[in-house]
């Protein structure tokens, strides 16, 4: 049975036929403002009896799902954004599967401490650990989601890093000329 079939049938035990067309088909906005709120009261209700009872894999679907979109609409705007950082959506990602960072490092077959330091900035990831996450997420959230995070946040510490930029510059020996 498809959802939308669930849906209807759950609403049929409540309304006729002719209510849930008037009511969720041809919804003409002739509510009175007493009806619109009782309207959105009973949506409450039914929505919160819904989470309510959620399996814990709805609930873990549902998360990786609003991660995922949450990851693509970032990666959209093509601009860095430290709260979309690798390490912070990897962060937001373990707490999603709700894992011991001890768990985790051996889900992924990755040494607890190397995962602490990438899952606080301090160390950075590298490609293997990327094919690992897609693998984790069952392909939800795949290595180039993952590795173009990580890239967008590579390319701001290059563009801004100008202390550092210098400092490589001044190891450079015989820089070739280009222009007379």
């Amino acid at each position: 049975m498809s959802k939308s079939e669930k849906i209807y049938k759950e609403l049929s035990k409540l309304y006729t036929d002719e209510e849930i067309v008037e009511g969720f088909v041809f919804n003409d906005d002739s509510l009175s403002e007493e009806e619109e709120r009782e309207g959105m009261r009973e949506f409450r209700e039914l929505r919160l009896n819904r989470l309510k009872n959620m399996s814990t894999s709805e609930i873990l679907l549902g998360n990786m799902m609003k991660l995922k979109l949450r990851i693509v609409r970032y990666l959209e705007t093509h601009k860095f954004d430290e709260a979309y950082s690798f390490s912070n959506q990897l962060k937001l990602y373990s707490k999603i599967i709700n894992r011991t960072n001890k768990e985790f490092a051996s889900d992924l077959d990755v040494h607890q401490t190397k995962l602490s330091r990438i899952i606080n900035g301090k160390e950075n990831p590298n490609i293997d650990l990327m094919y690992r996450l897609e693998e984790h997420s069952s392909s939800e959230l795949p290595a180039h989601y993952w590795w173009r995070l990580y890239s967008l946040e590579l390319e701001h510490k290059i563009r801004t890093d100008l202390e550092r930029k210098i400092k490589e510059s001044k190891k450079v020996k015989n820089q070739i000329q280009l222009r007379a």
